[in-house]
């Protein structure tokens, strides 16, 4: 397996991590994956049209699914607030995730081949953003868990088909192995990261306020109309016991949240039924029963564990629980408390766009920029980047007339968590590739 092709994969954050996959990959690719074609057995240019056939379809498949649920993420603690329902399910998928990560790839995977282990995992995020049409606990929270579950399984196997894939065309073109790898996956990701414009593009043109009788200020209701009122504590100061207690000024039609939620389900679906359709088989049937799999999966939860021997991974560890909560924090903080209070969730998709741009341009950037000058002044840039931002939204408060300042906030966010993907992955993996 090509290692600078996974590095290429952590840098991408929108959505579940791929870095989850590596130690899988390392363990099984071997003993699971095999390429259902050989290039000796057909001609050589039937062996390249089937080749990128299978990679735009794994393209497309997963550009279409992250359309979906990406942006359907970033709008649960805006649209679905009650209880704290939308943090709470993105809470418990990544509480399942780690389950996911140390149990069921390898099994998953020898069972039923790459293709329909991609197809089973992605089921549970089709699920979960079908759960929106409804988002109570008891729909939300189950169909988290499944996507938890599912997370692991689906980027190994997505990992393994383009490191498979890519191998074996490197060698029927002698070609060098870690130039295609690295070539597929950088078109892969080009895809992905695509989803995040997309999926948020949709959300902005899709969502639209209520129409409400406009009596700000009064304390007081009309008949049946309920009062309105201006919310004026967005930003640092938000309250959100306070802003679900009161019927604000802009909140979202909830016919629009519904067709925007039906879009999205009809997006999963597409990516569905075109890996179903379109991607081959890889596969190679296991000898080992179920319990000698799990085993091999215990195996590789103690072998992880032996990683924390070396010092550098014990220092590793702040880096990435930092990488972790600023992420959360854009996600579930800054896109309720500064986007949707001061102007409403239909924006949170446009201003994500310029996170989401950044954070790509960035991952590029300081790919590059690390090889003349080390990773250690790439980690101060991104934290004098983050801690700048955070002391201009402790003094600022956002208005409709400064809205260019959330758009600034976002994208230099997105730069400095392009460097923490990028760098604490490339530094965590890289050793032991």
């Amino acid at each position: 397996m090509s290692n600078p092709a996974e590095n290429v994969g952590q840098i991408f954050n929108d959505t579940l991590p791929p870095s989850i996959s590596d130690l899988e990959l390392k363990s099984h690719l071997d003993n699971t994956v095999t390429h259902e074609y050989e290039p000796n057995q057909i001609n050589q240019k039937k062996y390249r049209i089937i080749t990128y056939k299978n990679l735009l379809v794994l393209c497309i498949a997963f550009l279409l699914q992250f359309t979906g649920f990406g942006a359907i993420g970033n709008l649960q603690s805006s649209l679905n607030y009650e209880a704290n329902v939308g943090v709470n399910s993105l809470s418990i998928i990544y509480a399942f995730l780690v389950f996911s990560a140390i149990f069921l790839p390898h099994p998953i995977i020898s069972i039923f081949g790459l293709k329909w282990a991609i197809v089973i995992s992605q089921v549970p995020y089709l699920l979960y953003v079908a759960a929106n049409l409804h988002a109570k606990a008891y729909l939300m929270y189950p169909a988290a868990a499944l996507v938890g579950l599912g997370a692991a399984p689906l980027w190994t196997s997505k990992c393994a088909y383009l490191t498979e894939t890519g191998s074996n065309y490197a060698k029927s073109t002698n070609s060098d192995k870690d130039v295609v790898v690295n070539r597929f996956f950088g078109l892969f990701f080009m895809f992905f990261q695509s989803s995040q414009i997309w999926g948020n593009l949709i959300s902005y043109l899709v969502l639209k306020p209520e129409e409400v009788i406009d009596k700000i200020g009064e304390n007081e209701t009309n008949g049946s109309v309920p009062v309105v009122v201006k919310y004026d504590k967005c930003g640092a100061l938000f309250s959100e016991k306070e802003y679900s207690a009161v019927e604000v000024v802009n909140k979202i039609d909830q016919k629009t949240v519904t067709l925007l939620c039906i879009v999205y389900i009809v997006i999963c679906a597409c990516s569905i039924t075109i890996v179903v359709i379109f991607l081959d088989q890889r596969r190679k049937t296991s000898a080992d029963t179920i319990p000698m799999m799990l085993k091999k999966s215990v195996k590789l939860l103690v072998s992880t564990v032996k990683h924390l021997k070396d010092f550098n991974q014990i220092l590793l560890i702040p880096l990435t629980m930092w990488s972790g909560l600023e992420q959360s924090f854009l996600s579930a903080q800054f896109t309720k408390g500064f986007v949707s209070c001061a102007f409403n969730a239909k924006y949170v998709g446009l201003i994500l766009i310029a996170y989401g741009v950044c954070d790509s341009i960035g991952s590029l950037t300081f790919g590059q920029l690390v090889k003349f000058f080390g990773r250690i002044p790439c980690f101060i840039i991104a934290a004098v980047c983050n801690y700048t931002l955070i002391i201009v939204m402790l003094i600022w408060k956002p208005n409709e007339n400064q809205t260019y300042v959330l758009f600034l906030i976002a994208g230099f966010w997105g730069l400095s968590d392009a460097v923490w993907q990028t760098q604490t992955n490339s530094e965590s993996c890289y050793p032991y590739c």
